[in-house]
């Protein structure tokens, strides 16, 4: 499964980010900022699945276009039921909520796909209360989550990063100054039961962004696949994508997490 930010509904990359992720062949791909895909009756929607040979579920944001589409790789995995927004409209984005099967498994998972607020870190700990609930099934949860991993490395310099950016990144301390990351969301989810794929494997933690603005030149993790304690036990592998192909496609980089089907 993937997950991948494609920075403004990718324009004129999107050949380019097409060609790479179709030659993954995945069962599932969470793609987000999908921005302009709903026009011309969601022409780009629909070449995106023809050119990846998959089905797609749209659910659209309610913020800057920035939709999200899942596809998934039928007959192999098929979509018993979706909804296109999960939080009954509480989400600065959306979360879409899918049940799938997928073949040789028995009991179908949930996935959970989404982008969180970028702007607001006490939105997104508002947002992650809506998803909390699912650690205790079968379930994955994808998509640009603009949060480091729990317990990732600290930027070296927060002059790294512009001052009028640090309210979406920073933690606010009571005497109004900034203190570290806030990491209130990812760590909600942690408590709750989600499994962290790299953290799990006793991997380096890589970066997803930070390598194509330079005005913003902080290498951190901000997309995430997360799996429920009852699948961790199938996680088979990790991976970032990060080459100089990748790093020119987008100012995010695909996720890739395998699971092994025999253990789920």
């Amino acid at each position: 499964m993937g997950s991948y930010n494609l920075l403004n509904g990718g324009q004129e990359r999107w050949e380019d980010q097409v060609g790479l992720l179709g030659g993954l062949n995945l069962d599932v791909l969470n793609l987000q900022e999908a921005k302009h895909w709903d026009q011309k009756d969601s022409e780009r929607v629909y070449a995106t699945a023809e050119w990846l040979g998959m089905q797609p579920l749209v659910a659209r944001s309610r913020s800057h276009g920035c939709h999200l589409v899942t596809y998934y790789r039928w007959p192999r995995v098929q979509c018993l039921g979706f909804s296109p927004d999960g939080a009954c409209g509480n989400f600065h984005h959306t979360v879409l909520r899918a049940r799938l099967r997928i073949t040789g498994v028995r009991e179908p998972v949930v996935l959970l796909h989404t982008h969180l607020d970028p702007f607001s870190p006490q939105d997104r700990l508002a947002e992650v209360q809506w998803l909390t609930e699912h650690a205790g099934a079968r379930t994955l949860l994808a998509g640009d989550l603009n949060t480091p991993g729990a317990d990732d490395e600290e930027p070296e310099d927060w002059d790294l990063i512009p001052a009028n950016q640090h309210s979406g990144h920073r933690l606010m301390l009571p005497d109004g100054s900034y203190g570290g990351t806030d990491r209130r969301a990812i760590r909600a989810l942690m408590h709750a039961g989600f499994v962290d794929p790299p953290v799990h494997l006793d991997q380096p933690i890589p970066r997803t962004a930070g390598h194509l603005r330079p005005e913003q030149k902080w290498d951190h993790r901000a997309d995430h696949v997360l799996l429920s304690t009852t699948l961790a036990s199938a996680l088979h592998s990790y991976e970032v994508l990060d080459d100089t192909v990748t790093q020119q496609l987008s100012d995010h980089l695909p996720v890739i997490v395998t699971l092994d089907i025999a253990r789920m």
